[in-house]
């Protein structure tokens, strides 16, 4: 057996099973959500992953992102992706704390209003691996640090030694790329800013506004934030960023091109924080087969389709 990551101790750790129907490398939306299917279907379903607290190199995208989840689009694809994932909310979240918001996405192009929530993300995917492990899924708490075939199986190399598994899935976001080189997914930088505004009464109904601002958009929303209200602001196409090592403010470019002039509330504002992560570029499921039984998943913003990328990952795994 290889030795413990250094932050952890035997007495910490589950039982490891050398043995797997599946075995899932990554517990974020999408790996916790594929377990919590397939590990009803009586499958040996065992879930891989190391998400150490303060996560310095950010590989937990998930815990960063803004948590917001529409289902009514023009595709039927996402349409049928983000509605699935609604309705398994709305039946899990008497029960859950998912700092759940209704409200409404405002798009200034088109003057339309679309219902919406926003839900901790992280709230969402510790929910998720608890109905897994109920559902009879083993989590390990390991290093993933390789895959390789043996005989009809696979073995998965872990920082606790290996599982042997029928089929595997790698379901570690940006880190898949290193561990399956083969993967055709593109990874972009994603940054939110958290800002200074206070969140008045008559400000908490803000709807998550987009504005077109040249061949991209920004966007502002209100999210609950360590149980308070912030105002949130994010963009896509306005400023590149490709600095993968940490987060880079550039808020008051953002304001410049043209945010303030259609939101001047935002004008005076100081950021307070900036969430960031690496996430998959495409918004729809990219799956790779590197090897027969291999599965590798990727989609950006898998938070609001995470149920069914969950359903349609598992029924996949199970066939």
């Amino acid at each position: 057996m290889t030795d413990l990551p250094a932050d952890l101790t035997a007495d910490q750790l589950m039982t490891q099973p050398a043995e797997a129907d599946v075995a899932i490398c990554g517990a974020g939306p999408i790996g916790a959500a594929t377990a919590t299917f397939l590990a009803r279907s009586d499958l040996r379903v065992v879930l891989i992953d190391h998400d150490p607290a303060d996560d310095p190199a950010h590989v937990a995208t998930y815990r960063y992102a803004g948590g917001s989840i529409r289902w009514t689009w023009p595709d039927p694809v996402k349409r049928e992706m983000t509605t699935q994932t609604e309705q398994f909310i709305r039946g899990a979240a008497a029960g859950a704390e998912l700092d759940m918001i209704e409200n409404t996405y405002h798009l200034l192009h088109t003057g339309e209003h679309i219902p919406a929530l926003n839900v901790s993300a992280t709230g969402l995917v510790g929910l998720l691996r608890d109905q897994a492990q109920e559902a009879g899924a083993t989590f390990v708490d390991a290093l993933v640090t390789g895959v390789r075939p043996d005989g009809s199986g696979h073995v998965v190399e872990t920082s606790r030694g290996a599982i042997r598994a029928r089929r595997v899935l790698g379901a570690m976001g940006a880190a898949n790329a290193s561990m399956f080189p083969q993967v055709s997914a593109e990874a972009e930088k994603r940054q939110l800013f958290v800002l200074d505004l206070p969140v008045p009464p008559e400000r908490e109904q803000l709807p998550h506004t987009i504005v077109p601002i040249g061949d991209g958009f920004g966007y502002v929303f209100v999210k609950l934030i360590d149980g308070q209200l912030r105002v949130v602001v994010g963009q896509e196409d306005i400023v590149e960023d490709e600095d993968t090592s940490g987060p880079v403010d550039h808020w008051k470019q953002i304001l410049d091109s043209g945010l303030a002039t259609t939101l001047p509330w935002l004008r005076d504002a100081r950021v307070d924080d900036i969430l960031w992560g690496v996430d998959t570029a495409q918004k729809t499921l990219v799956v790779d087969e590197p090897s027969p039984g291999v599965l590798v998943a990727n989609c950006g913003s898998a938070i609001r389709s995470a149920a069914w990328l969950g359903r349609t990952l598992a029924e996949r795994l199970a066939a």
